[in-house]
């Protein structure tokens, strides 16, 4: 069951409360109007609704192209499956390789391994042929396939120096074909100039934070249990969408985003430079 009230900490920060999660167009010949809001506990993490979201987004047939997302939202499932059920590219930052061989040059990661998901075999730089392949829930509880190599091969092997710290026997893969390559190809786009500049539109939904926040008092609660607090949402988001709407059509244009005086400065001195 749902708990009536969930306790949160950040930091120094504490509250006792829910979380709504705003999802508004941003078209630029649109106005950007919310099209589902949803109210959680506090305590759910942000990934775990948004299945359920691209369903009820489906059922409203207002399914974005491109879902831009924090990265609380995203991870390699979802973005594998967020393409396969509704054909939606999730963007959103992915956790960076943080294992061993990411953080030593010279070492061998995954792209050095040639992976046959078919026939659940595996072959290392050396060309030796993994020995069994199995499910297992990572350390998060998620499934995962762990890939183990004969241990006596590994170790008289002349480039153990450069393979995984375990003895170079084991090797931790996503569940499935489709997600380790969302994952990896998800990795790989987000060091591009052209991710960075899709992915900077998602900086206008601050804005919908802020206009809930000053302008309705979302984050005041006028009642007590979570239906209670989602019609409170919902009326919110109309609120706003009617703003916005009255904003549109009398000057049809969107405000522009503010910059603070540091960027305005280092934009000037750029335009020095470059004269």
């Amino acid at each position: 069951m749902m708990p009536r009230h969930a306790k949160v900490k950040k930091k120094q920060t504490g509250w006792v409360g829910y979380k709504v999660h705003c999802t508004e167009g941003c078209d630029a010949e649109q106005p950007h109007l919310i099209l589902e809001v949803t109210t959680t506990a506090a305590t759910l993490p942000d990934g775990e609704f948004m299945e359920d979201l691209h369903e009820r987004l489906a059922e409203k047939k207002v399914l974005p192209s491109h879902h831009l997302v924090d990265k609380g939202y995203v991870d390699a499932e979802l973005i594998a499956h967020s393409q396969h059920r509704h054909q939606i590219d999730l963007v959103g930052p992915v956790l960076p390789d943080t294992s061993w061989s990411s953080k030593e040059p010279g070492r061998f990661d995954h792209s050095h391994f040639l992976i046959d998901w078919e026939a659940k075999s595996v072959r290392c730089p050396a060309g030796q042929n993994s020995r069994d392949w199995g499910h297992i829930p990572d350390r998060h509880g998620k499934p995962s396939v762990r890939v183990r190599f004969p241990l006596p091969r590994c170790r008289v092997c002349p480039l153990h120096a450069q393979c995984t710290p375990t003895a170079a026997k084991v090797l931790i893969l996503r569940p499935d074909e489709q997600t380790y390559h969302a994952l990896q190809q998800a990795r790989q786009r987000q060091e591009t100039p052209e991710f960075r500049a899709l992915y900077a539109t998602r900086a206008g939904i601050e804005g919908t934070v802020a206009q809930s926040v000053r302008t309705c008092e979302l984050r005041r609660s006028r009642y007590l249990g979570l239906k209670k607090l989602n019609l409170q949402a919902f009326l919110t988001a109309t609120s706003i969408n009617m703003l916005r709407a009255c904003h549109w059509l009398a000057e049809a244009k969107h405000a522009a985003t503010p910059s603070s005086r540091f960027a305005k400065l280092i934009a000037s001195l750029e335009q020095a430079e470059a004269a």
